[in-house]
């Protein structure tokens, strides 16, 4: 294929009008008795690997292949090209190919434009595509042959002929495997090339639809020459191979994952649903590390590891549902663990948020009375009430602690076995909207009606206030690392704080109303946020402050957006039917899913980012692959799903 690069490379660089050199099927027969040892057909002087010691038999039968289909008119040649799938439609009464036509209809990839531009061909068209093209392939003739594709001095006629031959021989070979010293050779300077020659192209005005096309196929092509790394994907139970992944060394864990996703290896609609993580000389690989980074070579093996998964769901009709994804059950048995507020004490309303501990031993219920409740995930059964009011809950990082806010201009820090308080937040002079555990566990964000938001320490002790925002602050957020915080507010921005001085580090404008929640990237180098009421989301590099995404979401609505676990996309429900997942560097939407009945109210990755859920209006959750397979629909709510969340385990 990559000898399609120096044909069109020379396409690219022409000047001027083609010069066509008609060829018809007599003089091909004439000069093909003359010139059968210039031309070769079949899969390539290099598909063999013993190709060295056999030269001078292979090219001699090659010869006698291309007199044989050389005999035909070229465009029967062509049409019939084997796993090509070409065939030109109307070529009018004119039998003049001249490179552009032949390099252009060639079978490469499918590719057979319906309009071709007279105004890109030329002399430049026809010569040296043999020196530019053989490189990119690692693919070289013999010694003493190397003429016979483009001769100085030889006739029009003869070079369309062997060009002819040389294209037919090129889609029709299949590419050597890579040795040792090629796989240390740097890469070729022909696609770099083609690059500046489809810019002079397009500078020239030429058919831009057909440049478009060729930049998508070289896009396509340099991806196809970069995968250059074989990972053999071992089964870490029972060792057996897996998948065969080919990938460039660029690639990062997470495009293992979407191969086998892709190949069905696990998480089919047929499968139990379960996490998927690799190992590598028994260390965890990260979502976002290369394979260079992880040392994985060519041929190298990776472990699978799969995980349990289990899905937690609330919905307005006051209950709360744990789904065990990775066991089957009877049609009949519900694969799932029910949870009411009622059954714990009087219903004050339906539940407003649940949340399970990081070790996925208990589970945490608000309801819209205030009430909160900790459950054994195991059982069902009803651990502890915590005292006093909570609108929102959060477990700590150790899963011992539960941080909520309230009402009554407070938050508070409780026990999570007993429901005891432990530490009220006291300072506030406002509804206390938001609080949050830092990744450590020893400090709380809070942010409240007042507009301010405030740093605790664990035990209750105000560290410093946050002030600048002139409304209510909505919600908060820690980085990784915990040394920043965020906060977002009613009055359109965001901002950004030094963890524990509370020193003002960034400014975030651009919403033109409420923000509703703010997070950040995986990698703290970038905040997202979204508003409800403005309809957007927007993402933001931390330290300069500029907006270098704006999102918008279907009605103008958004419900939701979250970062991937390795902060390359970004998941968004809307007012509307459909998910959407957005590239997180460009803003371009990669994939839609579509599915529900009702608008999506929530959407969550599983911690390996291999499968997404989304929360509906119309009581269900569907379970979807990030190829875009709906795997599973969770149904048994009977209202709106609010919320939806992963754990291990």
């Amino acid at each position: 294929m990559a000898q399609a690069v120096g044909m069109l490379i020379g396409i690219f660089t022409s000047r001027g009008e083609a010069q066509t050199t008609q060829v018809a099927p007599e003089e091909v027969k004439e000069s093909n008795s003359e010139e059968g040892d210039k031309s070769q057909t079949g899969s390539g002087p290099c598909a063999d690997e013993n190709c060295a010691n056999n030269s001078e038999e292979q090219l001699s039968n090659k010869s006698k292949n291309s007199k044989d289909q050389l005999d035909k008119d070229v465009w029967t040649v062509a049409s019939q090209t084997p796993a090509r799938g070409w065939s030109p439609e109307d070529q009018g009464d004119s039998k003049e190919p001249g490179v552009w036509t032949l390099a252009s209809q060639t079978p490469a990839r499918g590719w057979s434009p319906e309009e071709q531009d007279s105004s890109i061909g030329g002399e430049e068209a026809r010569v040296d595509a043999w020196h530019l093209a053989a490189p990119a392939r690692g693919w070289a003739p013999t010694e003493g042959d190397e003429d016979s594709w483009a001769a100085p001095g030889s006739s029009e006629n003869s070079q369309a002929r062997s060009t002819i031959s040389m294209l037919l021989d090129i889609f029709s070979s299949t590419p050597s495997e890579p040795s040792a010293e090629d796989e240390q050779l740097p890469p070729s300077p022909e696609l770099d090339q083609l690059r500046q020659a489809v810019l002079r192209a397009e500078a020239a005005g030429g058919n831009n639809e057909l440049i478009e096309h060729v930049r998508a196929k070289l896009e396509e092509l340099e991806r196809e020459l970069a995968r250059d790394v074989k990972v053999h994907i071992v089964n870490g139970m029972s060792g057996e191979l897996a998948a065969v992944v080919r990938a460039r060394p660029s690639d990062t864990a997470f495009r293992l994952k979407e191969a086998i996703l892709s190949e069905g290896v696990v998480n089919s609609e047929e499968d139990d649903l379960c996490s998927i993580n690799f190992l590598r000389c028994n260390q965890l690989m990260d979502e976002s590390m290369t394979l260079s980074e992880a040392g994985i070579r060519d041929g190298d093996p990776v472990q699978l590891v799969r995980s349990p998964l289990r899905c937690l769901t609330a919905s307005l009709d006051g209950t709360v549902r744990l789904w065990n994804l990775h066991s089957k059950v009877q049609e009949d048995i519900n694969p799932f663990i029910g949870f009411r507020e009622e059954e714990a004490s009087d219903s004050h309303g339906p539940v407003l948020s649940a949340s399970l501990a990081p070790d996925g031993r208990s589970l945490l219920t608000v309801a819209a009375g205030g009430e909160g409740q900790v459950w054994c995930a195991e059982t069902g059964r009803a651990v502890a009430e915590l005292e006093g009011a909570a609108a929102t809950g959060h477990f700590c990082p150790e899963g011992h602690r539960v941080v909520g806010s309230s009402s009554d201009e407070a938050a508070r820090i409780w026990c999570a076995s007993t429901g005891k308080c432990l530490h009220t937040l006291q300072g506030h002079t406002g509804e206390v909207r938001a609080a949050k555990f830092s990744p450590d566990g020893s400090m709380v964000l809070t942010g409240a009606g007042d507009g301010t938001a405030a740093i605790w320490s664990s035990n209750g002790t105000r560290l410093c206030t946050l002030e600048g925002h002139t409304d209510v602050v909505k919600s908060v957020d820690f980085s990784t690392c915990g040394q920043m915080a965020a906060s977002a507010s009613a009055d359109g921005t965001a901002r950004v704080w030094a963890v524990p001085s509370g020193k003002l580090l960034q400014v975030y404008r651009g919403h033109s109303k409420a923000i509703s929640s703010v997070k950040f990237a995986p990698d703290g180098q970038r905040l997202l946020t979204s508003s409800a009421y403005d309809g957007t989301a927007r993402l933001w590099d931390v330290v300069s402050g500029n907006c270098h995404l704006v999102i918008p979401g279907d009605g103008k609505v958004v419900n939701d957006a979250v970062f991937s676990p390795d902060g390359q996309k970004v998941l968004l429900a809307s007012a509307s039917e459909s998910l959407r997942i957005f590239d997180a560097e460009n803003g371009e939407c990669v994939l839609t899913l579509t599915g529900h009945d009702d608008w999506v109210r929530s959407a969550a990755f599983s911690p390996d980012g291999t499968i997404i859920g989304s929360s509906s209006y119309d009581g269900t959750v569907r379970l979807w692959s990030v190829t875009g397979k709906c795997l599973k629909v969770l149904e048994g709510h009977d209202g709106a799903v609010i919320s939806v969340a992963f754990i291990e385990g």
